[in-house]
């Protein structure tokens, strides 16, 4: 997650069995919907974490996939 990307994003189907009713191209800034059951415990640090900084839990959820992610890739400008 390093690299920003400047062209469009093609997300694939998750599910397999069936073909994609569509293609599914963002831009890099998309707000994109992702439907998942996390644990109560995640997620009650994650809401108590938008409100303890008034911002809201999609912003914080995306903040921490990204962290998540750029440690996972060894990038330390997180």
């Amino acid at each position: 997650m390093s690299q920003q990307t400047k062209g469009p994003i093609v997300i694939p189907s998750a599910r397999t069995g069936r073909p994609p009713t569509r293609l599914r191209e963002h831009c890099p800034d998309d707000a994109v919907r992702i439907d998942t059951q996390i644990p109560a415990s995640l997620a009650e640090r994650i809401y108590r974490t938008s409100r303890e900084l008034g911002r809201p839990v999609r912003v914080v959820m995306a903040d921490v996939l990204r962290r998540g992610f750029a440690a996972e890739d060894g990038d330390r400008m997180v």
